[in-house]
């Protein structure tokens, strides 16, 4: 009959639907896998050269071992992104609120200034792909290496925060600042930027941001860039968390 002809190409319908359904969750799951085994593997790559610049480190002083020490930090940054990818269930997006606070920690171990400079993270629990969390956290590096660097050089109660939050216009902003000595205005002017001044500018270029850094009781450096994936945005925490 007419009924049992419909009935019966629904039927063929909803199982062709089916295994296709099942053939791309297959193929899903394959490229999730192969993407996972990628950050795997660029992850153990720069570790290496982690481990190896540590190594040529032991073998240097003054300015060459603030070079390499400078090239470990920012591989260290990179490796720590792909390492977070790989153990995520989400293998293309990284969680800036628990990243960020993580990188901050290995910078206090790195220089050793735990007990000697104060630390307030203050991140909402956004997520950023990849091609925008690198240069965010390479920018966040440079910023705190300086001012752990050159901020403090008189004795006083020694702070930096970083904080990095949505704005009304759904713009993000980062800032990272310190109550130390400032930067220079002569520094802010001038034409021929040091490496890490140049290297913050050029990744806030990289993802569309505004680079803005002044002297407002210590240097403060600020970039405010738009989002070009969707991200999942919480409220602030009520009170800096201290590490």
């Amino acid at each position: 009959s007419l009924l049992a002809f419909f009935y019966w190409s629904k039927q063929r319908s909803n199982k062709k639907i089916s295994h296709q359904n099942v053939a791309l969750q297959r193929l899903v799951e394959e490229k999730e896998w192969l993407l996972k085994e990628v950050h795997h593997r660029v992850k153990n790559n720069l570790h290496t050269v982690v481990s190896l610049l540590e190594s040529q480190s032991a073998f240097l002083r003054d300015d060459a071992l603030a070079a390499v020490l400078n090239s470990q930090n920012r591989v260290y940054t990179m490796s720590l992104i792909h390492q977070k990818l790989y153990k995520s269930n989400n293998s293309t997006t990284l969680n800036m609120a628990t990243y960020l606070p993580e990188l901050v920690h290995y910078l206090q171990e790195s220089y050793d200034v735990r007990n000697r400079i104060k630390f307030n993270c203050r991140v909402q629990d956004l997520q950023l792909n990849g091609s925008m969390a690198v240069p965010v956290g390479l920018i966040v590096n440079e910023a705190v290496t300086n001012s752990i660097k050159y901020a403090f050089a008189e004795a006083k109660s020694a702070e930096i925060t970083i904080t990095l939050l949505v704005d009304e216009n759904k713009d993000a902003r980062l800032c990272i600042a310190d109550n130390g000595c400032g930067i220079q205005k002569v520094a802010i002017q001038s034409h021929h930027d040091s490496l890490g001044l140049s290297l913050m500018k050029g990744l806030c270029e990289d993802i569309g941001g505004q680079f803005r850094i002044d002297n407002n009781n210590g240097t403060r450096v600020m970039i405010c860039f738009p989002f070009e994936v969707p991200v999942l945005v919480s409220a602030l925490p009520p009170e800096p968390s201290h590490s």
